[in-house]
């Protein structure tokens, strides 16, 4: 009886260089944030750094990781986008910076899910 192992593969390379440098670039940024005494940031550099791991040895559970982050990222950012709103709603100053803010994290969520599952196939190999 064979094994059968899948590797993915990008079918746009944009999405999969995006994907990567706004991978790196939160894991820079969590780094930083370590460095001043975050330390909730490790558990951030974990996730990312599997991922760069899964994405760059083209292992077959790379496409399920980025889809379990990607719904993390829209979950998080989604929620918080609406508590803001909410917060607004009741009487709160608006700043709208701060909800920009949200609201572009939420968008990239998004499109991560999306290009991940229109972009991004598991092969199978033996």
């Amino acid at each position: 009886m064979t094994k059968l192992n899948g590797k993915i593969r990008f079918k746009e390379k944009v999405f999969e260089y995006s994907l990567i440098g706004y991978i790196v670039l939160l894991l820079c940024w969590n780094l930083y944030a370590l460095t001043v005494g975050n330390m909730q940031a490790l558990i951030s550099i974990s996730i990312q750094g599997v991922l760069l791991f899964l994405i760059f040895s083209r292992n077959k559970n790379a496409k399920t990781g980025i889809k379990i982050w990607a719904i993390i990222l829209m979950l998080s950012h989604g929620i918080s986008f609406l508590a803001k709103l909410l917060k607004i709603f009741l009487g709160d100053e608006i700043n709208i910076m701060e909800l920009l803010k949200k609201a572009i994290f939420l968008i990239i969520g998004i499109l991560i899910y999306v290009f991940n599952e229109r972009y991004v196939e598991v092969s199978k190999t033996e």
